[in-house]
């Protein structure tokens, strides 16, 4: 399976393949063109172009390809581009494609690495633009350079500011979507990648990691006595504990409910067990403050291990969770781990 960080993102495929098939019919459609006037040269580049991306859109269905070949893609691209503004037999009017660079740019390289991109190649077709074209005076007037650049600014500017506003919608979109409203925390969809990845480096670098799975004990009889505020703070109260006694390495998550879970990154057995009890017991003796009073609040942990409980993601959440069930069974108030477990 390909890794994650190097697939294409769904939107930029689709712009991706559309972009292959307009390449592969434009490519052939000019080559013919071009063909007929004479033009060899330029004719075996975009016949060059048009059978590269009909392989690179085979290769996209069958999701076979990374974010790098965006790249290659853009570079072919844009480097026929100008080696048919550079040919002298070309028609002038293939000067209009230059402003295609900065919004394909953009739709497949992102805002930052889409301008670079741009600005590269705009230089370079201005290069060309002035050399090509210097005994022709009427296109170097003044008025026709500044339509020109101003439109090809315009362009770049417009599509900079849609890309990147499109960028940080998405990342507070991805943000929403894996934080817990209430107390601001990771919540599932955000652990069961982040287990996964662990688990990888783990093997790499034999590393061991744990996962306590922890509930808030008697937590409905705080709602039902006090309120559904005073359940809230109380939830709170726990995640600013968890942020204040965990590493920054480490990843707390709110289960659901009462639920919490917590990645423990490059973390013995031993070691899993110290912290997970240092919880329990700051929990015990900090009484948390309500408009009201205080309440009490006590914690059950089950501490699972990899690789020495399970050797996958999925079966150490359910060893953690069998034994905070254990934790509940034998009185609630503790940590259970893997010396806790009978045989």
């Amino acid at each position: 399976m390909m890794h994650r960080t190097a697939s294409i993102e769904p939107q930029r495929l689709l712009v991706f393949q559309a972009l292959l098939v307009f390449t592969v019919a434009g490519g052939l459609l000019f080559a013919a063109l071009n063909i007929s006037r004479g033009v060899y040269p330029l004719a075996a580049v975009e016949l060059v172009l048009a059978a590269v991306s009909g392989w690179l859109f085979v290769r996209s269905i069958q999701r076979k390809l990374t974010r790098t070949w965006l790249m290659v893609y853009l570079v072919l691209f844009f480097s026929a581009m100008m080696a048919a503004i550079a040919t002298p037999d070309a028609s002038p009017t293939v000067f209009v494609w230059v402003f295609l660079i900065p919004l394909v740019s953009h739709l497949l390289l992102g805002s930052r690495r889409g301008l670079l991109m741009s600005l590269l190649f705009l230089a370079i077709a201005a290069g060309t633009y002035f050399h090509r074209l210097g005994p022709d005076a009427l296109l170097l007037e003044p008025v026709a350079i500044a339509n020109v650049v101003v439109c090809a600014v315009l362009l770049t500017g417009l599509s900079y500011a849609y890309e990147s506003a499109r960028e940080k919608t998405e990342s507070q979109l991805q943000a929403l979507a894996s934080t817990d409203p209430l107390t601001g925390l990771p919540n599932r969809s955000m652990l069961e990648p982040a287990l996964q990845r662990q688990v990888g480096e783990a093997d790499r670098r034999e590393s061991p990691f744990a996962v306590l799975s922890m509930d808030l004990d008697h937590f409905k009889t705080i709602n039902d006595q006090r309120g559904h505020e005073a359940g809230d703070r109380a939830l709170l109260a726990f995640a600013d504990l968890l942020r204040q006694r965990l590493r920054s390495s480490d990843l707390p998550c709110r289960w659901g409910g009462e639920e919490f879970q917590v990645l423990l990154s490059n973390t013995d057995p031993d070691g899993a067990f110290r912290i997970a009890e240092e919880i329990r017991s700051t929990l015990e003796h900090t009484p948390v403050e309500l408009d009201d009073g205080v309440v009490s609040m006590t914690v059950s942990i089950g501490v699972a291990s990899y690789p020495l409980d399970a050797d996958d993601a999925a079966s150490l959440l359910i060893v953690a969770d069998r034994r905070l069930y254990q934790a509940k069974l034998r009185g609630r108030n503790q940590v259970v781990d893997a010396r806790s477990m009978p045989g």
